[in-house]
């Protein structure tokens, strides 16, 4: 109730003896209720004076009675308020406010850096989370009737991380027959091939799809008629990037490409520039029409009747009006129990995700394209939240602080008939003007921290465009609004509180400031999130220095990968030997470690006993290149392709997966392996080794021989100069293969670019501790000069009694200590918790370590003694004469 105390305190300056008795409570509220606000204090001090005199002359009881007369007496046209609300009032107030809050920030130039400084760091790294985020909210929002368009997805209790985006092929033809209300429905099957253009040859990604993907997507076409472009086999629809690399300057409709060995294909359409961005990541469609001729030259793409291969089709809808998805639901848990045993490893959860729920949305594994999972992006706004936490916390400390400097300001405004609410807005304004200039210097931030982001392997991979748009400009002006408005809410309530005689007088009690809680908990909690961020980007980088140093169980140095872009292996190995520092050549089709793996379900006796299990393809080179242990059993045989073609060799995971005892007992046994009429023989077991994703435990492995999947050649060389051995394979590349440039990189290199993700996260989380415990620094220093400063009388006098240097440093950071002993303690224990969540995700896993507890107290400590003694000292210098002439 601030209309309490309000008059009482302004006239008590009149009669300043008397200033501890009140007239009656009630009668003060009724006569600020109905007397106008220019004629209060006149009266009210005319009122007041009588009620002393009264007091004095016949005490309380007859003085409060006589109080409410003259209150009531008081009360006539003369006295009444009157509405005087008008627009040109409000905003010339308004205006004097921005005044006021822009001279106040000018002359208090120290109080204004320490708080833009950090709040525009913040603030920008802040803004560019923002614009990630709407770059991933931004995804198929052109599409019309984007509500309405859904995809089927699935997910097994065995051999599955994640749910699948795709489903098996004959479950969209199932459903359709059982299910009247789609209104579209189309298919996705991912082809890929090299197209020649100007002597190379460009990689082209796209999909087999049918004509109702027009009908269903806004993929608006250039050239060529949505109804007939995909009617026909062998016909492709080219985004028009793609057409203009191809055909330049052309009309590519009726044109033709040769695409791999996928075929000929004729041009039909191009599609125009999308409106937008789409989840589905694709370079041309083709019509799905063009796919039995390919199923009849080899080509597999796993028949209509194969309920257990989930992973080649994407099968998206639209539903009629009147249908809903839970109508569907209860279909597809019947097709679950019609196609599926019930302890059978294939039996699937058929579900339906939205279109809009994709990208963003949850992590789902075989993708179409690429998108941030919605974790991420809450994970994105957490660090986000906790960077402009603590440079909130820096103004509502330093605004305490500065309380010290702004009481008499406050009790003139007070006198002069300011009210606690126009008070309060008056320092809210002061705030929001300060959140605002700080938004100017973060745009300058923007402009160098945009190019940073972008050159991250996670902004590659998630086809970030952090564009600055008139909507981002309106969202970053509104959010610095925003958090004006919250960071200056605590002190500008805690200013307008203070008793107006005191605030004339500077007898704010000094004792109540510096033992503010509120202040108090905010410095806690912002070393606790320095705490946090620091010793989980400490943790960061511990992790990916164990993934990268550990030992694998094979040997990776000095080998050179070549990607083989469907060249033959035996005649490159051939031209590469020649070469004087080439040790020694192996073929594979995949690179371990590398996040691509492949499986095949493999039995010893029924196929109903199968299990899914990873395997590589190589040869007889692979093994002792990489310097794997065979504990039983031999290698591959050299120069006996048709012998090895017949023969397997496991790991250790494998003897317990097929039952089999040791590894003696698995040599010479018979595997099956699907899509293989050749049984074959185990002839060796190798001993384990990572070959996945450090993330998961070592699984069953099959070594096989098939050179028809090679795809890389591993050179192992000599290694003395790297970059001149690499240059000599790129003339020998140039040589056997014109129309291909050479793809090579060191092995190494394969599995730090998959990591790469790993150092995206550090550099992130990095960059926010560093800003976090500079912007505690900066609050520790404003919130340490206002503690000094309440006390400095008390320095003067301890300093003319004797008092040395050393017990006057103990006494003013006493407090501060005690704050980040506390600080430190719940900081570990949240980081401890907090990262022990994500590292217990990884079956090798690295150990907290005293090391990265020890480092982050050692450089917060030091912080806080360079801030805390600088201020320390700076006040002990005082000269106790000048301090304390004024008393």
């Amino acid at each position: 109730m601030e209309h309490d105390t309000r008059l009482c305190d302004e006239v008590r300056l009149v009669t300043e003896e008397h200033y501890d008795i009140d007239p009656p409570k009630k009668a003060e509220q009724f006569f600020l209720w109905y007397c106008n606000e220019r004629m209060q204090e006149t009266i009210g001090g005319d009122l007041y004076e009588r009620f002393i005199d009264n007091y004095e002359q016949y005490g309380r009881r007859k003085a409060n009675r006589k109080y409410w007369i003259d209150v009531i007496r008081f009360m006539n046209r003369h006295t009444l308020k009157r509405s005087t609300n008008s627009k040109f009032n409000n905003m010339s107030m308004l205006s004097n406010y921005f005044k006021v809050g822009f001279r106040n920030l000018v002359r208090n130039r120290a109080f204004t850096a320490i708080n833009v400084l950090g709040l525009s760091v913040s603030m920008a790294v802040c803004l560019i989370i923002i614009l990630m985020i709407n770059d991933q909210l931004s995804y198929d929002q052109f599409h019309p009737n984007k509500d309405n368009i859904y995809r089927f997805t699935h997910d097994r209790d065995v051999g599955l991380s994640v749910p699948m985006a795709t489903i098996p092929q004959p479950l969209a033809a199932t459903v359709q027959e059982r299910f009247a209300g789609f209104d579209e429905i189309t298919n996705f099957h991912r082809f890929s091939g090299e197209v020649l253009e100007n002597g190379k040859s460009i990689e082209l990604i796209g999909y087999y799809t049918e004509p109702a993907t027009f009908k269903m997507f806004n993929y608006p076409l250039r050239l060529g008629n949505p109804a007939t472009v995909l009617s026909e086999p062998n016909s492709v629809v080219l985004k028009a990037a793609i057409a203009e690399k191809f055909f330049p300057g052309e009309n590519p409709i009726g044109k033709s490409m040769k695409v791999g060995n996928m075929g000929t294909y004729k041009v039909t359409g191009v599609l125009e520039e999308l409106p937008g961005k789409t989840h589905i990541r694709f370079d041309a469609f083709a019509s799905v029409s063009s796919i039995p001729a390919l199923e009849k030259r080899g080509y597999s793409f796993r028949g209509v009747d194969d309920w257990e291969n989930g992973s080649s089709t994407w099968t998206y809808f639209s539903l009629k009006e009147g249908y809903s998805i839970e109508q569907l639901q209860p279909i597809l848990d019947g097709l679950r129990n019609e196609f599926y045993d019930d302890n059978s490893e294939y039996r699937a959860d058929f579900t339906v995700q939205k279109l809009t729920d994709i990208t963003p949305g949850p992590l789902y594994g075989n993708q179409i394209g690429d998108g941030m999972p919605t974790f991420f992006v809450y994970g994105l706004a957490i660090l986000a939240g906790l960077i402009i936490v603590c440079a909130a916390f820096n103004y509502t400390n330093l605004s305490a602080a500065r309380a010290m400097t702004r009481t008499k300001e406050v009790g003139v405004r007070k006198v002069m008939g300011a009210r606690r609410n126009q008070l309060t807005f008056q320092f809210m304004v002061e705030s929001v003007l300060l959140s605002l200039i700080s938004l100017v210097l973060a745009f300058i931030f923007i402009q160098f921290l945009i190019p940073a982001f972008e050159g991250l392997q996670m902004s590659t991979l998630l086809n970030w465009d952090l564009e600055l748009t008139p909507k981002s400009y309106l969202q970053f002006i509104g959010f610095a609004v925003l958090v004006g408005l919250v960071t200056g809410f605590f002190p500008s309530l805690y200013l307008a509180s203070f008793n107006v005689l005191n605030a004339m007088k500077g007898a704010i009690n000094k004792k109540r400031l510096s033992g503010w809680a509120l202040r108090k908990t905010l410095i806690v909690t912002q070393f606790v999130i320095s705490i946090v961020l620091i010793v989980s980007s400490l943790l960061v980088y511990k992790q990916i220095r164990f993934i990268v140093d550990k030992d694998y169980g094979y040997t990776k140095e000095n080998i050179i990968v070549v990607d083989l872009q469907g060249q033959d292996y035996d005649l490159l190995k051939t031209e590469l030997e020649k070469l004087p520092f080439v040790e020694q050549i192996a073929a594979t089709n995949s690179i371990p470690n590398t996040g691509v793996s492949y499986a095949q379900p493999v039995w010893r006796q029924t196929e109903d006993e199968s299990i899914s299990m990873n395997y590589y393809s190589i040869d007889e080179q692979y093994i002792p290149e990489l310097n794997l242990e065979l504990i039983a059993g031999r290698n591959f045989e050299q120069n006996a392709e048709s012998l090895n073609k017949t023969s397997l060799i496991i790991n250790e995971q494998a003897l317990s997966a097929l039952g089999f005892e040791s590894p003696l007992d698995a040599l010479g046994q018979t595997l099956f392996v699907e899509s293989d009429s050749i049984a074959k023989n185990i002839i060796g077991v190798v001993k384990d080794y990572n070959y996945e994703f450090i993330i998961s435990n070592i699984n069953p492995l099959m070594l096989r021989y098939e050179p028809a999947d090679f795809q890389f050649a591993q050179v192992k060389i000599l290694g003395y100069d790297i970059t001149d051995e690499m240059a000599q394979i790129d003339q020998v590349w140039n040589e056997f293969d014109k129309n291909h440039e050479l793809r090579a990189k060191t092995f190494q290199t394969h599995q730090d670019e998959f990591n790469a993700f790993f150092y995206d996260i550090l550099y992130i989380i990095g960059l926010i501790a560093v800003l976090s415990i500079s912007i505690a620094a900066m609050g520790l220093l404003g919130i340490s000069a206002f503690a000094i400063q309440a006390r400095l009388k008390e320095v003067s006098i301890r300093k003319v009694l004797g008092a040395n240097i050393k017990s006057l440093v103990l006494m003013l950071s006493k407090s501060f200590v005690v704050m980040l002993v506390i600080a430190l303690i719940i900081g570990f224990a949240l980081a401890y918790y907090g990262n022990a969540i994500w590292l217990n995700m990884f079956a090798y896993r690295t150990s907290f370590g005293f090391e990265i507890f020890f480092f982050t107290a050692v450089g917060l400590i030091g912080v806080a003694v360079l801030t805390i003694g600088w201020q320390a000292i700076k006040a002990i210098g005082t000269n106790p004469a000048a301090t304390l002439r004024d008393d």
